[in-house]
């Protein structure tokens, strides 16, 4: 049995501890806007997720996560290689009858974002024509701008 690897996203701008993080989502994609520690505005968007939540754990409560032994950190943004969520959701799909368990796995990734009062978790598809865009600004009006334009391209 392979246990899940939490590798720390260093090269992505790091949450504040008062991000005031909001996602907005369809059944499809997934946006998330936060705050850094130098005043900026991220804008992530994912146009392929899988499955999301968002909610429990605060960061009072992280030390009740199972991925906490294996290497979550407060206020910060992971990648979490053999994901046992994404292994329980293949299991789940299993029952398609087209089900093939490499092609559901192929480029799936999990990330994990803590946040002072909440934890965002993900699985998205990342391939040849689908990853992630991250956005940093500092400007309030031009982040509002973008979150707009966003979040209208996604729910259109």
């Amino acid at each position: 049995m392979s246990f899940a690897t939490v590798v720390l996203l260093d090269s992505w701008p790091q949450p504040s501890t008062s991000p005031e993080p909001v996602v907005f989502a369809t059944d499809t994609q997934l946006c998330l806007r936060y705050c850094t520690d130098e005043e900026e505005i991220v804008l992530i968007h994912f146009p392929l997720v899988r499955k999301m939540q968002f909610g429990s754990p605060n960061d009072e409560a992280l030390g009740g996560h199972p991925l906490i032994a294996h290497g979550l950190k407060h206020y910060q943004i992971h990648r979490i290689d053999n994901s046992p969520w994404l292994a329980e959701l293949e299991q789940r799909n299993a029952i398609h009858p087209r089900h093939d368990k490499h092609r559901f796995l192929k480029d799936a990734i999990h990330y994990v974002f803590t946040f002072q009062d909440s934890t965002l978790e993900c699985i998205v598809i990342e391939g040849q024509f689908s990853h992630p865009t991250v956005q940093v600004f500092t400007s309030e009006q031009k982040a509002r701008d973008v979150w707009r334009e966003l979040i209208n391209d996604v729910g259109a």
